[in-house]
Formats: structure tokens, sequence, C-alpha cells
């Protein structure tokens, strides 16, 4: 009993942050703020990490254009449904069906190739300058 409570607690935390970070990026344009959070790896190397262009690419999606954030990392067209199958799953499924998707989810293979394609995009980024 206390176990699921603090699984539940986590989920309530978790969503709360969510939803935070959502109404913060929606409200404010990373691009235009300076206290909003810059890339350390793009500042100590100048390259591109993964991940650079996120937070406007959120901003982008939460204003409802798509393109523009794809543009800002490409990589979002694999990120966003891995992530939103994940956040499905962890939220909204229970049984069997949970069971099942879990398990494709996280297989190894998936989370192999789901990191392989993550770092192919790094190197491609900075190399082919996208």
């Amino acid at each position: 009993m206390r176990r699921e409570t603090m699984t539940m607690r986590r989920r309530v935390i978790f969503t709360l942050v969510v939803i935070l970070s959502g109404v913060v990026l929606y409200w404010l344009d990373p691009a235009q703020y300076v206290f909003m959070p810059k890339c350390i790896f793009r500042m100590l190397t100048g390259w591109d990490c993964p991940g650079c262009g996120l937070q406007r690419a959120v901003h982008a999606l939460l204003h409802g254009r798509f393109w523009e954030a794809v543009q800002y990392n490409y990589f979002l067209l694999l990120g966003i449904p891995y992530v939103l199958a994940v956040m499905y799953m962890e939220w909204f499924t229970s049984g069997e069906k949970h069971l099942r998707l879990r398990r494709v989810l996280y297989h190894r293979y998936v989370l192999y190739a789901y990191v392989a394609l993550y770092l192919a995009w790094w190197v491609l980024r900075n190399v082919l300058g996208v």
C-alpha cells in the first residue's frame, strides 16, 4: 500500500512539473529571454547537442506551429511519438494492455535503436549543420 502511494505521489508531482513547464514555455519564448536555460554543451564546444532547440521547439508546438518546431530539432519526428507512447502507457493503461505496451516500448532493441538514432542525429546535425 505504501509503495502505491509513493508511485501515485511521484506521478502527480511529475504531472504538475510537466504542466508548469508547459505553461512557462507557452508564455515565454526561450529565444527572447536571457534567463531561460541555455545548452552548456553548446556554450563549451560551439557544437549542438542532440537536444539543442527543444525549448524553442516545444514553444512552437504549444502555439500549433509543428513545422517550425521540427526545424528547431528534426529528432522531434522520432522523439515525440515515443515520448507520447511512454506517457500514454504510464498514465492511461493498466493490466495486460500496460504489460504488452511496456514490453514493446522498453524492449532492449527498441531502446538500443532509439539511442543509436539519437547519437547518429548528434553527429549528423553537427557535420551537416542541420
